[in-house]
């Protein structure tokens, strides 16, 4: 497995028969396989997680799908299945499970080739310094609720936010999924230019026990076969 970080939220995810790539809207794709299906998955609309230069793939890589929310504009004669929040699909060999975001869209649970993956997209605990006492309050309680849907699952690779702009509260989220959810690798993302700030926060006690699990390459690969490294 290798996995490529793009930029922001952008990830490109190649296994041993299918590529994966999740919320690519700037950074140069790496050559694709034209040997494996490409899997183009856009948690929602906003620019930051989508661009419409994702609709020339289809015509560069011989079997490109889409998935796509629901609120995401669709280009026709592209191959795609539309999500909403709180979804199961098959597709393909691929079992996809999608939960509610916290500001909109969804984000992802995608499992393929025996390994489980997670993709915030903007789900996320979304605590501002600022903003109401209610809206806070709602972002906590909204979050965990998501949360919980998918507690004690078992992840390879987990994508998640990791937002300088939110200050002191920018690792809540990205801590309690950890603590919620056992994962093997957890990649920070959602910092656009930020790299020095997102990795200050990887010093703080909060973040010590999983010190091992995260990974902050912009190319990380395993030669591991064994889809049950946990």
């Amino acid at each position: 497995m290798k996995v490529t970080h793009l930029y922001h939220s952008g990830f490109l995810v190649e296994l041993k028969h299918t590529l994966l790539l999740f919320d690519w809207y700037k950074g140069q794709l790496p050559p694709l396989n034209a040997q494996k299906p490409l899997y183009v998955f856009v948690s929602h609309v906003h620019p930051d997680h989508y661009d419409p230069a994702i609709w020339k793939l289809y015509k560069e890589h011989p079997a490109v799908r889409y998935i796509l929310h629901k609120k995401v504009p669709i280009h026709h004669g592209a191959a795609l299945l539309r999500v909403g929040s709180r979804e199961t699909h098959s597709l393909e060999g691929l079992s996809i499970q999608t939960l509610r975001s916290t500001d909109t869209g969804c984000a992802f649970v995608v499992e393929a080739e025996g390994l489980r993956f997670y993709h915030a997209g903007d789900l996320n605990w979304w605590h501002w310094e600022g903003e109401s006492q209610a809206s806070n309050v709602w972002q906590d309680k909204a979050f965990h609720e998501e949360l919980a849907r998918i507690a004690g699952a078992r992840f390879d690779c987990a994508f998640l936010p990791l937002d300088p702009r939110q200050e002191a509260a920018a690792p809540w989220g990205f801590v309690d999924f950890l603590k919620a959810c056992p994962t093997a690798h957890a990649f920070p993302m959602h910092y656009w230019d930020e790299r020095a700030a997102m990795l200050a926060y990887l010093s703080l006690p909060a973040l010590a026990p999983f010190a091992g699990q995260i990974v902050t390459a912009d190319v990380w690969q395993t030669e591991t076969e064994d889809p049950h490294e946990l």
